[in-house]
């Protein structure tokens, strides 16, 4: 009977698995393969299971039906969960276990809505995705299916990274916010010096118009020297603070190229007279051109280039040349000059922020070092380069090299230099709340024989436009009681309600960096002329504005006074 049982078998006398068919098929020798073949799969797992378990990452296999097939000692560290983890239980089953247990007592009760309660899930570029615990830990995983349907997670633990990217976001704000303290203190402090600065030089602009013996003249010469380097230092601080957080930005606009040059090098030409030396400006014939470019970022590069020929030349010649590529739109710039040089060595650190030629305790010249770092900074953000070369004792040339396009519009007509005749005086509204400031605008304004009124602050500038009528307005921006800008804004909503003509302003500020000037020119002022104030800018800035055909009297005998 048990034969019987045995032979039929639950599949039959025909069944695979029959005893007797077993028994015809045994063979020691496939045995003892089958054997080894499983050894070698265990084996291969074995050593499967260790590779997976000495990686960084955590790793998990998961079946098809999402059930826990393999995985790796990282894995159970990262989600806590290495006593809860079960082969063949599903994982989400598993963690849920865990947090109803009360691993994560701020879940409990929750059955899908696990994953929202215990951490934030992002989504990351990749089809990657973020887990953020509320323990502060961050993780990012990524899934890919299996040739059968599963899935092979990979995990890692972000925190670290999380939290150095969120240090370093913070302190590039502490920077930020460290760069712009700093810019506004140097725009403060310029502002603060500038506004003694124009007494200084308008008052020797003024007696420079005087009978002077020779050795006042010298010292008024000094004077104005040294309130001009001054004026530079303050220049180069504010200009390279605004450089170092991105604050500059290269505008473009048309200009003549060989009229800007001229107009650059003649201050530096009559410096260069006075002290006896030979001042050339070589213009070529294909560079005599209209062009597009940034024409007061150009002429401070020249300027500064210029000055220090000024400075470190004692006897010899200065030469400014100017040159366009023979093929493209290059355009070449030359300061030449026969001064104290440097070493070949020294070229590169020039250029570098607070390095002189001479660095020495006992140097000779002045100076912050900042200039050329400027000049290099400015250059580049248009598109070129400057280099020096140079032997000591025996002078330096600095080359720069700009690419500009030819202008796309043509040439206006250049307007007078000396002012028209007008048929009666020019009635002036000085508005500044330095009384030193009025003072030197009075002195320069009776120079032309203009009537003059006086403001401390933008109100009183208001309700003087409001009692009488003015040729033109001199108005200072930052005023106590009503700004300088609101002050205009307020005067061309007075003309325009009561039909009035419109007044012409010329801005006269400290502040006169290029947004600036764009506010000014926003607010309705006619034309701005940074502080300090010299007086011929000044009075060449009234003409201008002032138009030959509004019967306002200017004796043009007493301006070339």
């Amino acid at each position: 009977m048990a034969d019987q049982h045995l032979r039929t078998g639950p599949d039959g006398p025909s069944g695979p698995w029959s005893l007797r068919r077993w028994l015809a098929t045994f063979s020691p020798r496939r045995h003892r393969a089958l054997l080894a073949a499983q050894r070698r799969a265990e084996q291969a797992e074995a050593r499967l299971r260790e590779v997976i378990d000495i990686l960084p990452e955590g790793v998990i296999f998961l079946d098809k039906s999402g059930r826990s097939v393999l995985w790796n000692q990282r894995f159970a560290e990262l989600y806590r969960s290495a006593d809860l983890l079960v082969p063949g239980e599903r994982l989400v089953d598993t963690l849920r276990a865990g947090l109803m247990r009360g691993d994560y007592p701020e879940a409990a009760g929750q059955e899908e809505a696990w994953i929202t309660e215990r951490e934030t899930m992002l989504s990351t570029p990749g089809g990657r995705r973020e887990h953020r615990f509320d323990d502060g830990r961050c993780l990012m995983f990524e899934d890919r299916r299996t040739s059968d349907g599963g899935v092979v997670g990979l995990h890692v633990d972000v925190t670290e990274m999380k939290q150095q990217a969120e240090a370093l976001e913070a302190a590039l704000r502490r920077a930020e916010a460290a760069n712009q303290a700093k810019t506004s203190f140097l725009a403060n402090l310029s502002h603060e010096i500038r506004t003694p600065l124009n007494a200084v030089i308008g008052l020797a602009d003024v007696l420079r118009r005087d009978e002077l013996q020779p050795s006042q003249r010298a010292m008024l010469g000094t004077i104005v020297d040294s309130a001009d380097s001054l004026n530079v230092i303050l220049s180069d601080l504010l200009d390279y603070s605004r450089l170092e957080t991105g604050h500059i930005t290269i505008r473009e606009e048309d200009f003549d190229l060989a009229a800007l040059m001229d107009r650059i090098a003649a201050p530096y030409a009559e410096r260069a007279r006075e002290k006896g030396l030979e001042f050339k400006v070589d213009i070529a014939e294909r560079a005599r051109a209209r062009v597009a470019g940034d024409p007061h970022r150009m002429g401070q590069i020249i300027g500064n280039l210029l000055d220090n020929a000024l400075k470190f030349t004692r006897e010899g010649a200065i030469t400014l040349t100017v040159a366009r590529g023979a093929r493209d739109e290059r355009y070449f710039f030359e300061v030449r000059d026969t001064g104290a040089g440097f070493d070949p060595a020294d070229a590169e650190r020039l250029f570098a922020r607070f390095e002189q030629a001479d660095g020495s305790a006992t140097r000779e010249f002045g100076g912050l070092g900042l200039g050329l770092a400027i000049c290099r900074q400015l250059a580049t953000l248009m598109g070129g380069t400057i280099v020096a070369a140079g032997q000591r004792g025996r002078g330096a040339v600095f080359t720069l090299t700009v690419p500009m396009k030819a202008a796309a519009q043509p040439a206006e007509p250049e307007a007078q230099d000396e002012p028209h005749p007008f048929t009666r005086t020019l009635r002036v509204l000085v508005t500044d709340d330095n009384a030193t400031n009025r003072k030197v605008a009075e002195l320069i304004l009776a120079a032309i024989g203009a009537d003059v009124t006086c403001a401390e602050n933008g109100a009183e500038a208001l309700e003087a436009v409001k009692l009488g009528r003015f040729d033109l307005i001199l108005m200072d921006l930052q005023m106590p009681v009503m700004d300088g800008l609101t002050a205009i804004r307020h005067i061309r909503a007075h003309e325009q309600s009561a039909g009035l003509p419109r007044t012409k302003v010329v801005v006269l500020s400290a502040n006169d960096l290029p947004e600036q000037l764009e506010a000014s020119a926003a607010a309705g002022a006619d034309e701005h002329l940074g502080k300090p104030i010299r007086a011929d800018a000044l009075i060449s800035a009234i003409v201008r504005v002032v138009d030959s055909d509004d019967s306002v009297g200017l004796d043009s005998t007493v301006h070339s006074a």
